[in-house]
């Protein structure tokens, strides 16, 4: 009975996936593991304009918010006690100053922010470890990332 509860569950949120994309086709393969769906968010391919308040739960570990239309991340994004994994890939943004809060961030994403030309300090992120700013503005290494023990990556353009 629960396998099939998943089952369905899966395919509504796959239809769903589907039915919100513009003409991209996206496939999720939803591993063997166990899945907890307030952990996981992925709100990507749904032209948003701002982060709906659902994200707005302080039990999510990875938020996706890829291929939107963001010009902003809210305030609110550092009440996101357990964010490890941030993805705000090809969006609008021209800051990201809200995330130097999220103190659980372990990876961050903001490649193809054509806009983004200001990465806020986000050394009391101790746990961060992968920073991506692909095909922003940022073209140098920020000063702060000689601080931050823990960081193996920080990907930009030149």
């Amino acid at each position: 009975m629960v396998r099939f509860i998943y089952i369905t569950i899966s395919l509504f949120l796959i239809s769903l996936t589907i039915n919100g994309q513009e003409n991209n086709h996206v496939e999720i393969f939803e591993g063997r593991g166990t899945f907890d769906s307030k952990v996981i968010l992925d709100l990507s391919y749904q032209n948003l304009k701002s982060v709906p308040i659902e994200a707005d739960n302080p039990e999510i570990e990875v938020l996706i918010l890829d291929n939107n239309n963001l010009e902003k991340l809210p305030v609110w994004i550092s009440n996101l006690k357990n964010l490890k994994v941030l993805s705000v890939r090809n969006n609008n943004l021209k800051s990201a100053k809200s995330i130097s809060y999220c103190t659980n961030l372990e990876q961050l994403y903001l490649s193809g922010n054509k806009e983004l030309a200001d990465l806020a300090n986000l050394s009391s992120c101790k746990k961060l470890k992968l920073i991506d700013v692909i095909d922003t503005k940022i073209n140098d290494v920020p000063g702060w990332i000689q601080m931050m023990d823990d960081l193996l990556y920080f990907k930009h353009s030149k």
